[in-house]
């Protein structure tokens, strides 16, 4: 969907220059001849951390953020502060008047994030003072343009977005002159051609027609230290050697490869085959983490592409199987929740409609779960139900509400149809039994338990947390659900997760298949990856020679990965910007799990 930016951007939001790469001209050609080089567009850098301090004088509430006064309210004891930008803060003091816990709140901005939440205690400073530093979320954007002579000597060009991998529907390009004296990037032929200008006035800019903007955006040469998110390392063309893990206070025990059964020459390898990614293939893998652990031991944590381990990534539709974590979660605290809630029927009660449909009663979290209840609910946009018309449509906040009113097309538990809002709706039962909003839950539940770090957390317009994927986490944090899992629930000596859910929902409970699905083979090939469902998990093996070696995991588009292999005690995690490539990302399980890191531990088996 074509968004537009405001004006100012184009004016400020320029890296810094270096000279540029030239080469010979093609024929008819502009005199100065073609842009070679590496060229970058990004948007100005905004803050990531925040300063807020509040207190309480003479019976009002008031508090400074980055050092200037920001309005304060008091309601039902919910202490709130609000910023110009819309950015605001909402907490509680505790019994005790040591802390203030609560939310910051950040709202959406047109370039692919929409609004979160991330959890903020404020310790007590002084005697009626709280403050403390906010990691905010970050929100970077972009583009690349790489103009280089290829191995036939001919002129071309690629685009890579970190954030979204929007390269305008072409992996690569052909750098073609027009009489005006400017190029134009052409990809394809026939009725498949795609053609964007590309101009080169005086002053060492580019201008390129990029379809998220309504005007050029200008790109400058990129200097040395704005290339990290093009390259998958800046030293790409070294040697490569896995990193000395830290030792740091977030709850997990780092011990050295060897120590768990791993060749530590194996691994290394991986590391340097990783860090020569090249950008320019036309099937580029652009891994930006892969994150090891064995018998609950972090043993391996490399970064790409510019990202290090405290930055939090989109995972995506991962993000889905947290729901499914909750329940478990909330078992273990005694709470009343199992794969039998139905959640529909309380929905529309308290919105007042009827059930229109008597099928919609026997939904379950089950069906849910595993995408198979039967609601006008799928991944193509031609459903009403896609997360995209979700999303698009502004009628009806309440996406819980929005996916309850879904017609029914099938019956529930025969049909399978991946669908975010089946799994958003789980968020419904966590909200009704755990009696708090879903990212609290998370917070509590899972979060602090396992000593996250700083996170942040997608909202739904009404400003629920949404459970259809979407939140930003670090890579370290996102593996500790795996090990935890691997580890039958417990974390650190904790039984986090009831043991019994565990197993429950890892089971198989659908084989996803053109069958299941009532796709033609071409056609489901075109979507799925194959396997079976279980409660969100999806259950496949992972080849490694002859031998296959049962696995379960979550995903999210463009990479996002958290694998478990039960029999070798093993969690793997990966983030990455393979965006819409799912024919890339698709294979990593086999192609490094199976091709790498399975093989290291064997070659150190007896």
């Amino acid at each position: 969907m074509k968004r537009s930016f405001g004006a100012a951007i184009f004016a400020t939001g320029l890296l810094v220059v270096c000279g540029a790469g030239s080469g010979r001209a093609q024929d008819h050609a502009p005199a100065i001849g073609p842009p070679l080089g590496l060229w970058v567009w990004s948007t100005d850098e905004v803050e990531d951390l925040l300063s807020i301090s509040i207190e309480l004088v003479d019976g009002d509430w008031r508090a400074m953020v980055d050092g200037a006064a920001a309005m304060t309210t008091l309601d039902e004891n919910v202490i709130s502060v609000t910023r110009p930008d819309g950015q605001k803060f909402a907490g509680e003091l505790t019994n005790d008047g040591s802390q203030i816990r609560g939310h910051w709140f950040q709202p959406s901005s047109p370039l692919d994030y929409q609004d979160v939440v991330t959890p903020v205690v404020l310790p007590a400073a002084a005697n009626g003072q709280w403050q403390a530093d906010i990691a905010l979320q970050p929100r970077p954007f972009r583009i690349f343009l790489d103009v280089f002579k290829d191995k036939d000597a001919e002129i071309s060009a690629v685009i890579r977005n970190p954030e979204g991998n929007n390269i305008l529907g072409a992996s690569r390009f052909r750098l073609v002159a027009d009489e005006e004296g400017g190029w134009t990037l052409v990809a394809g032929s026939g009725d498949r051609e795609r053609r964007h200008d590309l101009e080169q006035p005086e002053g060492g800019e580019l201008l390129l027609d990029y379809d998220r903007f309504d005007e050029p955006i200008r790109l400058r040469p990129a200097t040395d230290t704005r290339t990290a998110g093009y390259y998958s390392r800046q030293d790409y063309d070294r040697p490569a050697r896995p990193a000395s893990l830290p030792r740091l206070d977030d709850g997990w025990l780092v011990v050295a490869p060897e120590e768990v059964g791993f060749d530590p020459a194996a691994l290394q390898a991986l590391t340097a085959e990783l860090a020569s990614a090249d950008p320019r293939d036309r099937r580029p893998r652009m891994i930006h983490s892969l994150l090891v652990a064995r018998g609950g031991q972090l043993v391996f944590e490399e970064y790409f592409f510019g990202h290090d381990r405290e930055t939090r990534h989109d995972v995506r539709s991962l993000g889905k199987v947290f729901g499914s974590v909750m329940v478990g979660a909330l078992q273990q605290q005694g709470y009343s929740i199992d794969a039998a809630h139905r959640p529909i029927p309380d929905i529309l009660q308290r919105a007042g409609q009827p059930i229109d449909d008597p099928r919609k009663a026997d939904i379950t979290l089950g069906h849910l779960m595993t995408f198979t209840s039967g609601l006008d609910c799928d991944a193509n946009s031609d459903s009403i139900g896609s997360e995209t018309r979700m999303w698009e449509q502004q009628d009806e906040k309440d996406y819980w509400l929005y996916t309850a009113r879904l017609p029914v097309l099938h019956d529930p538990g025969v049909r399978y149809a991946y669908c975010s809002g089946s799994a958003n709706l789980v968020g419904a039962s966590l909200n009704a039994v755990g009696g708090a909003p879903v990212y609290e839950l998370f917070d509590r539940l899972i979060a602090k338990p396992l000593k996250f770090g700083p996170y942040h957390w997608a909202l739904a317009p009404n400003g629920e947390g949404y459970l259809g994927g979407g939140a930003y986490m670090r890579p370290r944090d996102i593996l500790k659900i795996g090990a935890m899992f691997a580890a039958g629930g417990v974390w650190n000596g904790k039984q986090v997760i009831d043991d019994d859910w565990v197993r429950e929902s890892t089971t198989p409970q659908v084989a996803i298949s053109a069958e299941t699905t009532g796709m033609t083979l071409e056609v489901f090939e075109n979507n799925y990856f194959g396997g079976s469902q279980a409660y969100i998990w999806r259950i496949d093996t992972i080849a490694v020679g002859a031998r296959r070696y049962a696995s379960y995991e979550a995903s999210g588009n463009g990479g996002q990965l958290l694998v478990v292999v039960p029999e070798l005690d093993l969690a793997v995690a990966f983030t990455g910007g393979n965006y819409r490539m799912g024919g890339i990302w698709g294979r990593w399980r086999n192609e490094i799990i199976g091709g790498h890191i399975i093989p290291a531990i064997l070659a150190r088996s007896p």
